[in-house]
């Protein structure tokens, strides 16, 4: 019998087969689920086709990045013997999007030492003004669950950045929670925000794990461990249960996702997309751009993209990856060499 996707001590093993291509899949699925979205967004002055036809990424695919970067510093701290506070690591992380930003960080900030993040332009250019995490950061002082930094203040920007904490190896959902609750909470203030986030890195290992086992439906598999593992949350997270009960069941009667800017609805509306997809869909990468298509037409089609894109690629592979697309993603680049840095980290095994 096997193991359940989602266990509570234990995590994706980064020798088994198919690890490394989900990683790849899900970086980039989410970058170019972020970009598609980002083009239909009503005004949007950045993550837009410009006029050779490149899709642009949002800041949405930049801070993702910027977790996944965190995360690596913490490896490497790892791998020397030493430990690091990971919520430490991904307010510098973050701090370093900010320099590229602004120019500057807020006096009352540490400066923290240049990253592999930095390395890549696109991944710090101005794409977008008014977010939650710009004014947060901006405030120079790090966020925490008992004292946010922006009461009363957020958006959906918490859910899909959360999405490499679901790539973490051997870490099993408890850490994955507390990881992806104080990572959302440097930002975002409000519990749900903060829990809908932890949902969206539950979704992401189960997608991994239920390609692992060669399951049929496995993004099916992976939103119904997501939505079961987060009744364990000790976060308030009674509304992103309840939209993700509503995706499960309006994705099986195959209604349109739904709409809103709240972060539990735009992870709902981006799982509900890639659920109806992979039902429908004739093979992977008729999936992923049904899916992403259906979350692109939500209310906040950036992130609800990325959430479908990452997802849906976890689950399937870059298989599932248009490359037509791909080709036209700006941060490609940028993704695959943060991408095969964190495998090198992890010690993956090589694909097949």
């Amino acid at each position: 019998m096997s193991a359940p996707l989602l266990q509570p001590d234990a995590g994706p093993d980064p020798l088994d087969p198919g690890y490394a291509d989900s990683v790849r899949a899900a970086l980039l699925g989410g970058a170019l689920g972020d970009a598609l979205g980002a083009a239909v967004r009503p005004a949007a002055p950045a993550g837009s086709a410009d006029d050779a036809g490149q899709l642009r990424i949002s800041s949405t695919t930049q801070l993702t990045l910027g977790t996944l970067d965190g995360l690596l510093e913490v490896l490497e701290w790892a791998a020397d013997g030493l430990a690091a506070d990971g919520t430490a690591c991904l307010w510098l992380s973050y701090l370093r999007w900010l320099r590229g930003q602004d120019g500057a960080l807020p006096a009352e900030a540490p400066q923290p030492p240049a990253r592999p993040l930095e390395d890549h332009p696109v991944l710090l250019e101005r794409r977008d003004t008014g977010t939650t995490a710009l004014a947060a950061l901006r405030t120079g002082r790090m966020g925490e669950v008992r004292r946010p930094v922006l009461p009363g203040s957020g958006d959906a920007g918490s859910v899909p950045r959360s999405a490499p904490l679901g790539l973490l190896p051997h870490v099993g959902w408890r850490t994955l929670a507390q990881l992806a609750v104080d990572g959302a909470a440097l930002t975002h203030g409000e519990a749900e925000e903060q829990s809908a986030a932890a949902v969206h890195a539950f979704a992401v290992q189960a997608a991994v794990r239920a390609r692992q086992e060669g399951l049929a439906h496995p993004v099916a598999a992976a939103v119904e461990a997501a939505r079961a593992t987060a009744g364990h949350l000790t976060r308030p997270a009674g509304t992103t249960r309840r939209l993700l009960g509503e995706a499960v069941a309006a994705g099986a009667a195959g209604s349109p996702p739904g709409d809103g800017d709240a972060a539990p609805a735009v992870l709902a509306a981006g799982l509900r997309a890639a659920l109806d997809a992979e039902r429908r869909a004739d093979g992977p990468q008729d999936a992923w751009r049904r899916a992403v298509a259906a979350a692109s037409r939500t209310g906040v089609p950036s992130a609800a993209g990325a959430v479908a894109g990452t997802v849906l690629a976890a689950a399937h592979g870059t298989a599932a990856l248009p490359p037509d697309l791909l080709a036209r993603l700006d941060a490609r680049e940028a993704v695959e060499d943060l991408a095969g840095r964190w495998l090198r980290t992890v010690g993956a095994a090589p694909d097949a």
